[in-house]
C-alpha cells in the first residue's frame, strides 16, 4: 500500500494546555488557524470516535473520524477519498518552556500517489503558517517565542 506523509514540528513558550483548548478542542476555532477551512463542526466533545464535517475554502466537503485520542495530547481524524484515506496527527508534547508541535498530514491507500500530487503539495505548504496561528491563538494576549523553527518532510 502506498502512503505519502508532510510533517512540520515548531516549538514555542505556549502551554500545552493553552493549545488543546484554545485551538484544537473547540471546532469553531479550527477555521482560526487553518486557513484552508471555511467551516468546520464536531458531532460532540474531541474524543476517540468522534465525527467532524470540515468546509475548506475550495468547497470540497470532508467527514472525518477521530481515530486516535489523548485527551490534552493527541488527536488524529481521517477522511476516505476515493481510493485512500486521507488522516491529520495533532500532536502536542510539554517541553521545559512550552509546547512542541508535531502535525503529519498522511494519505494512504493505492491511490495515494494520485492524491499526493492533488493535495500535497498545498497541505506540505500551509502546515507551519497553521502551527505559527495555533501558537497565536492559544496565547493572543502576549503572543509567543518560537523557539525553533518549522520544519517540513515531504515523503512518499
Amino acid at each position: 500500500m502506498s502512503r505519502w506523509e508532510t510533517t512540520s514540528t515548531l516549538k514555542a513558550d505556549v502551554p500545552p494546555a493553552a493549545v488543546w483548548a484554545n485551538a484544537y478542542a473547540d471546532a469553531d476555532a479550527w477555521p482560526e488557524w487553518n486557513a484552508e477551512i471555511r467551516r468546520a463542526s464536531l458531532d460532540g466533545p474531541l474524543a476517540l470516535g468522534a465525527k467532524a464535517r470540515i468546509v475548506f475554502g475550495t468547497g470540497l466537503r470532508l467527514r472525518f473520524r477521530v481515530v486516535e485520542f489523548e485527551d490534552g495530547r493527541l488527536f488524529t481524524d481521517e477522511s476516505r477519498l476515493p481510493g485512500a484515506r486521507m488522516g491529520h496527527r495533532h500532536l502536542i508534547e510539554p517541553t521545559a518552556g512550552g509546547s512542541r508541535l508535531t502535525n503529519t498530514i498522511y494519505i494512504e491507500g493505492p491511490l495515494a500517489p494520485l492524491w499526493r500530487r492533488v493535495m500535497g503539495p498545498r497541505a506540505a505548504r500551509t502546515l507551519p503558517d497553521a502551527q505559527r496561528a495555533i501558537m497565536s491563538l492559544a496565547r493572543p494576549e502576549k503572543g509567543y517565542f518560537v523557539a525553533i523553527e518549522s520544519e517540513s518532510t515531504d515523503t512518499l
